[in-house]
């Protein structure tokens, strides 16, 4: 049995991750950021989550009593906060990527497989090594949230953008060794 004191877990504690040590790069379609410095998007990241995965229930009764067993994966969106940069082009990139997907003003819809795009997210450790990595299949920019504007504020504007993905993979990374999203 454990012993219930500090000196305990003083010595069983390491440390744990820390929440702003993590390394997102937005990827895109082809075309889409075209002509863009997509590497210094990294650095408009201002924060984001490690995405959630859900085993739906399903329920069977049965002489009264509700049985519970598990059923399929389920997938929550992904949410990224971004910094707006100085020419506003994260913006145009993710309106121009949602215009792909479907254009309002000539109803044409793209076909999914040119407006996926995966994403890689990794969280990261005290080292700056990753310490896990995520890699969200087929994601799209499901909604980009409005930038705030306030003549009383003296911060960077800053939106959300929500992707929607078909599912995720999580690969804990061992050093010197690449990781394998396969399957």
């Amino acid at each position: 049995m454990p012993r219930f004191d500090i000196d305990s877990f003083r010595a069983q504690f390491q440390g744990g991750a820390r929440q702003y040590l993590f390394y997102y790069k937005p990827s895109f379609p082809a075309g889409v950021a075209a002509g863009s410095d997509v590497e210094k998007m990294t650095y408009l990241v201002r924060s984001t989550v490690l995405p959630s995965t859900n085993v739906e229930e399903i329920m069977l009764n049965w002489q009264g009593f509700d049985y519970k067993i598990p059923g399929k994966y389920t997938y929550d969106d992904f949410t990224c906060t971004f910094n707006v940069d100085l020419d506003a082009k994260i913006l145009e990139i993710f309106n121009t990527w949602q215009r792909l997907i479907h254009d309002p003003t000539t109803n044409i819809y793209n076909l999914p497989a040119t407006v996926l795009a995966d994403q890689q997210l990794e969280l990261l450790g005290l080292d700056g090594k990753p310490l896990t990595k995520y890699k969200l299949v087929g994601a799209w920019p499901k909604y980009i949230a409005q930038v705030t504007l306030d003549y009383m504020a003296n911060e960077t504007a800053t939106f959300d953008i929500t992707f929607a993905y078909v599912y995720h993979v999580q690969d804990k990374v061992q050093y010197g060794v690449a990781p394998n999203f396969a399957g």
